[in-house]
């Protein structure tokens, strides 16, 4: 398996890549410059050099990924009242803990998408059955559950982020989360809260099977304060009204509740 990284954000390509069922990691160490990170199994240097994007690659065993990820991760607030980290002993300061193992899927808690995420679906959970789209990590998901769903379906179309995601799932003893790989359309349940953190052309594309499943929240997170304007009137809302915005470094969330 191979590890690319690349500097500047590109949604066309991306959307190449999730058409090829692969995850984008977006992170920043040291809160330093943004990286973008794709593992593949499969050769991407030719799509790579057809969208003209400068990357590096090395076998993911050359990179020293899991130690560098134990050197720069930092426990910390992921929202006022939920505490992660990165083990199962460190002792939440208060209120509730998110455990999370760093590993090869989007979702540590310390991006700033992910948080705004968190920030605006911890008040909506409570009895609610919440589903998590496109889960990485399954963090959103947990804290869906640790914040008092009663239910909550987490999948991704990355098989690779499923491991992990169960592996936290079950590092945060969440027997109410049910998951597995697939997208949207195999979300066969109701879900009362919909939660997406994935960048703005994946939420357009995904948007009317949301919709549809007619969830009296939705959450979406990935969007760049730039694009935020044109994201809310490309997508029809007409049923839903804009509840909460959540602004956290130069990204945005917003809440939706159905009318």
């Amino acid at each position: 398996m191979k590890e690319y990284r690349y500097f500047k954000q590109n949604e066309e390509f991306e959307e190449a890549l999730f058409d090829m069922e692969l995850t984008v990691i977006e992170d920043s160490f040291k809160n330093e410059e943004t990286v973008y990170i794709v593992y593949s199994d499969t050769d991407l240097t030719d799509i790579f050099k057809s969208f003209g994007i400068e990357f590096t690659a090395a076998d993911i065993n050359e990179t020293g990924w899991e130690e560098k990820w134990k050197e720069f991760l930092q426990p910390g607030w992921l929202t006022d009242n939920v505490f992660f980290c990165f083990d199962a002993e460190t002792p939440a300061p208060s209120g509730k803990a998110v455990r999370i193992i760093p590993a090869l899927a989007f979702g540590t808690g310390t991006h700033a998408t992910t948080q705004a995420a968190a920030r605006l679906l911890e008040s909506v959970c409570q009895g609610k059955s919440v589903a998590d789209v496109g889960c990485g990590s399954a963090i959103l998901a947990i804290t869906a559950s640790v914040c008092g769903a009663e239910k909550v379906y987490a999948f991704d179309i990355d098989e690779l982020a499923m491991g992990n995601a169960h592996e936290n799932i079950e590092l945060n003893g969440c027997k109410n989360i049910e998951a597995w790989a697939g997208g949207i359309e195999s979300l066969n349940h109701h879900a009362d809260v919909i939660v997406a953190n994935i960048i703005t052309s994946v939420l357009k594309v995904i948007h009317g099977e949301v919709i549809a499943k007619q969830p009296e929240y939705i959450v979406y997170s990935g969007i760049l304060q730039e694009e935020y304007e044109e994201f809310m009137s490309d997508i029809d809302i007409s049923d839903y009204a804009v509840e909460a915005v959540e602004e956290v470094k130069e990204w945005k969330g917003v809440r939706l509740k159905r009318c």
